[in-house]
């Protein structure tokens, strides 16, 4: 069974999640990385389990713009925004006209990211639910309580916090930072606190000391509960049933092990249904959007189409990791892996798992019909080939013609072959054949009569491997230079001196084509 069916299937047997609400959630700090998209489309991929299985359902998604900024992305003028450190997302102007702030201009960004893909939440604003005061009755509550919080802290941390220490970050009336406030004092009215000057090596608080309300209106954010605080809360205030986290979040001790305590303990609100999902990694590495590294969820949503995206986390079982590098050869081992499970759902449907990924891998609901793919290597070879018309190629290979919606394939696959040649394509897979005419090539006579050899050689043997091993036999019975011999050829077909494995490249491109280029000075 497919492992989000698998899920959806646990959830409904164990009567325990009703109402079903699916969220999840992300601090618009910068760029979102891939790995964003990853916890995002598994939770949808989760929500449209349950959907298929005739649930009602509801899904969300919180972007968390209330959050301070605590790093600075290399894109951004770190100048201008290093004095903003500290503050809340949503209270830094945007880097960019047309966004209401900071927090906005990265957020607005993700949602059309996913919404490209088919993912369509309700979305959340952490800065809404504050200054709505959705969370008022939450933020009592912890101060209240601020002695269990502290107990869950020892109990999983060893860490005694003091008897003056409440669970709650002041935004500073002098300041606007809310990352050096600490709070000391409740009163059941009001919170005192202090922006403190030390205690982080990223930005320093003013020293104002002061006492208000922790309770936010629409005219003034008053503050934050800390994290690992916060997310239990929302859980209540939104009435979550179903969330998953990163793997380091539901480690031993982790983050959700303290909103499982805060649940039982301050909260008297059923533990969700929870699951881990495994990292993202690019290139064999962790990214991170507050610090700009790694590949974007925007870059990437460039390079390959929507269903590509979706088919390459939707096929990895949410525990394994999955390891994205747009170099080399991934892009088209994806495009043939994903026209493999088109294969098998035209050939069976969704009862087997391939079928099923290719399923979950559209858009929308609407599942095309069966058709001829254009193989996107393929493409990408032809497209570096002069006289080459793409329609007739492929309506040869498909031996009848392209229907609009193959042709459309074709157009749109082209678009991303380019960008791959272009980009991110190795060396040896980048070449055209050279349009130099015979004037403008200096060779040897020895090399001439070498490619003209090779010509006649090219008439008996197609295999590639037994090709190459043909060359090879040439050039010791010509007693030329392999050196000489591989220049003259590389020179005459892709005005280069070096090229890739000569049997392959020979094979890649038409072989009345290459002929006529081996035999030009016979003219």
């Amino acid at each position: 069974m497919y492992w989000a069916d698998k899920i959806a299937k646990e959830i409904i047997e164990s009567k325990k999640y009703l109402p079903y609400w699916i969220d999840d959630m992300k601090t618009p700090s910068g760029r979102v990385h891939i790995g964003s998209v990853r916890a995002v489309l598994t939770h949808e991929l989760i929500y449209r389990s349950l959907k298929d299985q005739k649930q009602k359902v509801n899904f969300s998604y919180v972007l968390e713009d209330h959050d301070p900024m605590d790093g600075l992305p290399i894109y951004v003028d770190q100048e201008e925004y290093r004095k903003h450190l500290g503050k809340p997302l949503f209270m830094i102007p945007s880097p960019e006209p047309g966004f209401d702030s900071y927090g906005k201009r990265w957020g607005e960004e993700y949602i059309e990211i996913f919404n490209k893909i088919g993912v369509y939440p309700k979305i959340i604003w952490g800065s809404e639910l504050y200054l709505t005061g959705r969370m008022n009755e939450m933020i009592r509550l912890c101060l209240d309580k601020a002695d269990e919080i502290r107990k869950i802290y020892k109990t999983l941390y060893k860490k005694e916090r003091a008897r003056d220490w409440f669970p709650f970050s002041a935004k500073c009336e002098k300041c606007g930072k809310i990352s050096t406030t600490v709070v000391n004092g409740w009163d059941g009215k009001k919170i005192t606190y202090e922006c403190r000057r030390i205690g982080l090596d990223w930005t320093k608080g003013c020293g104002n000391k002061g006492k208000v309300s922790p309770y936010s209106t629409k005219d003034n954010y008053a503050g934050k509960l800390p994290w690992k605080v916060e997310w239990p809360c929302k859980w209540k205030v939104i009435g979550v049933t179903v969330e998953g986290a990163g793997k380091d979040h539901m480690s031993a001790g982790g983050s959700h092990d303290f909103a499982k305590l805060m649940c039982k303990k301050v909260l008297d609100y059923p533990i969700p249904y929870h699951f881990s999902h495994e990292f993202f990694l690019v290139g064999g590495k962790k990214m991170s959007s507050s610090k700009g590294l790694g590949s974007s969820a925007l870059e990437v949503s460039e390079i390959i189409p929507p269903y590509l995206m979706r088919f390459m986390i939707a096929r990895v079982k949410v525990s394994k990791q999955i390891s994205f590098d747009p170099f080399g050869m991934t892009i088209p081992d994806l495009f043939d892996d994903y026209d493999d499970t088109a294969r098998v759902y035209w050939g069976s449907g969704n009862k087997e798992d391939l079928g099923r990924i290719f399923e979950v891998s559209q858009v929308g609901n609407k599942i095309p019909k069966k058709h001829f793919f254009p193989r996107f290597r393929d493409i990408a070879n032809y497209t570096q080939l002069p006289n080459i018309k793409l329609e007739e190629r492929f309506e040869q290979i498909k031996g009848s013609k392209l229907t609009d919606s193959e042709r459309d394939i074709l157009y749109e696959r082209m678009g991303y072959a380019h960008i791959w040649l272009g980009k991110y394509a190795p060396e040896e897979y980048k070449y055209q054949i050279s349009a130099q005419s015979l004037g403008e090539i200096s060779l040897s006579k020895e090399q001439w009569v070498f490619l003209n050899e090779l010509a006649d050689v090219w008439q008996q043997v197609n295999d590639p491997e037994k090709l190459h091993g043909s060359i090879f036999k040439l050039i010791e019975k010509m007693n030329i230079k392999a050196i000489d011999a591989f220049k003259a050829l590389y020179t005459v077909i892709l005005d280069k001196t070096y090229g890739p494995r000569a049997g392959w490249l020979l094979k890649k491109f038409p072989k009345e084509t290459i002929i006529k280029r081996l035999t030009l000075n016979k003219k």
